[in-house]
């Protein structure tokens, strides 16, 4: 096990550094940081040469990279121009932002995509089973814009109109207390869960649907093995191998920024801090969430191979 680690942490060094070179090239290449300094040379020289200075426009685009690498080695990631702070200082504050609804998303979707993938396998073709697979396939076909517009519209306005409560925020993160922040986490939380849930759940239930068919599980049960039993401890524990290599791609696209929740919702995390750097051509900003989402999805895809190993004793890593 831990020769594979080692070997593929090594093996993603490589792949990390052509990720972040293709971007910075591709960035360089198809904006231009001076431009809003043409119009007002030569009274705004000293601007257009600390732009030149700071982004190394002097150097060409296939070196600057290289320079960009070196002092991200040192630690300094640079300084977002759009935020106006250092970008190390920018990604810990939005990844804990984001962090705030997307792991409280990914527990309660991954838990209730389980439990209603065993339910819909077992009780195939029923009432129940239709009706769950008629909600996820209304979930998947929903646009996430739409469905974050929905639930803020119900839980964050209806409610205040119908009842005279307001129950959950709709805004940005302003609460101090836990109940407030948890006020404030609810509703995109609860958006990015139901996304979850829908895809995970389909998925789920066609590899439950899978085990429950194999031979081992008619030994299990012509041996007398208790269904209870043969369902959640033989025919799950080998469903759930397909089941995380999805959790490990959606826990660290959800840490990675869920853009379009978190502009609906205004929520100050990376989501929000990466468009805003693209639109202001913030390229440290961005060189710095492209790399902390790489990092993670290199570490839970890893996780998720380690896991393999765990579920299932006959698979071998080394």
């Amino acid at each position: 096990m831990l020769a594979y680690t080692i070997r593929r942490l090594l093996l993603t060094i490589p792949l990390l550094f052509i990720a972040l070179y293709l971007v910075h090239v591709g960035v360089s290449a198809t904006t231009d940081p001076l431009a809003p300094f043409y119009l007002c040379l030569p009274r705004c020289q000293d601007g257009y040469d600390q732009i030149v200075e700071a982004y190394n426009l002097d150097v060409s685009i296939w070196v600057r990279p290289f320079i960009w690498f070196g002092n991200a080695l040192q630690g300094d990631l640079g300084y977002s121009t759009s935020i106006g702070a250092p970008v190390t200082e920018v990604l810990a504050d939005r990844a804990w932002n984001t962090a705030l609804i997307a792991v409280p998303a990914f527990l309660i979707g991954s838990t209730v995509a389980v439990l209603l993938s065993v339910y819909s396998a077992r009780h195939q073709y029923s009432f129940g089973d239709y009706f769950f697979t008629g909600l996820s396939f209304l979930g998947l076909a929903m646009p996430a814009f739409v469905l974050a517009l929905v639930i803020q519209n119900i839980f964050g306005v209806q409610l205040e109109n119908w009842f005279g409560i307001k129950p959950f925020n709709t805004g940005r993160k302003t609460g101090e207390t836990p109940l407030e922040v948890a006020r404030d986490v609810f509703l995109p939380a609860m958006s990015l869960a139901i996304l979850g849930i829908a895809a995970e759940s389909r998925f789920g239930r066609a590899t439950m649907l899978e085990n429950l068919e194999q031979d081992y599980i008619r030994t299990a049960r012509a041996k007398g093995v208790r269904e209870r039993r043969v369902v959640w401890r033989h025919a799950l524990r080998n469903a759930l191998i397909p089941l995380v290599t999805l959790w490990a791609l959606s826990l660290s696209a959800l840490l990675g920024g869920a853009v379009v929740t978190e502009t609906i919702f205004s929520w100050p995390g990376l989501g929000t801090a990466f468009l805003r750097a693209l639109g202001d051509v913030d390229l440290d900003l961005i060189l710095g969430i492209t790399l902390f989402t790489a990092l993670i999805t290199i570490l839970f895809n890893l996780l998720a191979d380690i896991m393999y190993g765990v579920l299932d004793p006959r698979i071998r890593l080394d």
